[in-house]
């Protein structure tokens, strides 16, 4: 395995699951053995797995305790030491945060509860030099964009990156003449395939408004009406701006090829959306979600 990221999320995966029971199992400990920066290795991780590192350390230490409850003879306090949580009184708060009632009293009256798993990496792919994954399925309400829009010929875009040109071009020079956006570094690139399809696409590079920002005459505001999405997650070890044609040509792969025909589409028109919220990311770090409209509520 010689991709980066990956193997620095499954090499994180096997070390926490291999140790969950070792009471030195700290931050500090998982990032010398994973040869990674305590500052990058959280944000590989949260980017990943949408969790903290040290959360998911206990989240999985309480799901793991749970057949220790089931059986017989195993008391509460020995339990809360065995899993690292040092009194009863820690086991019991974080166990009642995580599913809303005590250990004690999940084992008089054990319910179905829905747990943290191991994490499995195997379901991410690879795209470029980054990774690339099924992130949620996801309800937005409606909202309103404002930025420039153009026209861009597919086959062009694939060779120059025309789009992301136009993106930073935005990002960069353009983005601070809207006055009171909702979020300033908050990035859409908005992308709408017209009908009949004829090799080109409209592009908008823009940011969210809503009835306070004040936007340029030159720039065109949009409203997107509520949807549901499925929402694919990208992160690199990169700044935003260099993510490459091919890596989104491996994103666009997975979406088409393999979610799409799996998913009964009810939609008046085509569109989809790059989000990139800048307060994430670095010269090192690329995280972009990618939503992909499924049905308009």
């Amino acid at each position: 395995m010689d991709h980066y990221l990956l193997e620095t999320i499954k090499r994180t995966t096997d070390f926490i699951e291999e140790h969950l029971l070792a009471e030195d199992l700290c931050l500090d400990r998982i990032a010398r053995h994973v040869n990674v920066s305590k500052f990058h290795l959280l944000r590989i991780w949260k980017g990943a797995t949408s969790t903290g590192i040290m959360e998911y350390v206990r989240r999985r230490r309480i799901a793991d305790s749970l057949g220790d409850l089931l059986r017989p003879g195993s008391g509460i306090a020995w339990i809360s030491d065995k899993y690292g949580f040092g009194s009863e009184r820690s086991y019991n708060r974080v166990f009642k945060e995580e599913f809303g009632c005590t250990p004690g009293r999940w084992r008089k009256t054990p319910s179905p509860l829905n747990i943290l798993d191991r994490f499995n990496a195997d379901f991410m792919g690879t795209a470029g030099d980054g990774l690339v994954f099924f992130r949620a399925i996801r309800i937005l309400p409606a909202f309103s964009l404002a930025g420039p829009e153009y026209r861009i010929d597919a086959e062009e875009n694939q060779l120059n990156g025309t789009a992301i040109k136009r993106g930073v071009d935005f990002f960069f020079n353009q983005r601070l003449e809207i006055v009171n956006p909702v979020r300033k570094n908050v990035y859409y690139g908005f992308t709408s395939v017209p009908e009949p399809y004829a090799g080109y696409t409209s592009y908008q590079p823009s940011l969210q408004i809503d009835q306070s920002s004040i936007v340029p005459p030159q720039m065109k505001q949009r409203h997107v009406r509520p949807h549901k999405y499925g929402v694919f997650t990208y992160i690199g070890t990169h700044r935003p701006e260099e993510l490459s044609p091919q890596a989104l040509e491996s994103i666009w792969n997975v979406v088409f090829n393999r979610w799409m025909p799996t998913v009964q589409m009810e939609l008046r028109d085509k569109f989809s959306f790059e989000y990139i919220d800048y307060s994430k990311c670095s010269r090192q770090y690329c995280e972009c979600d990618f939503y992909y409209p499924i049905t308009w509520l």
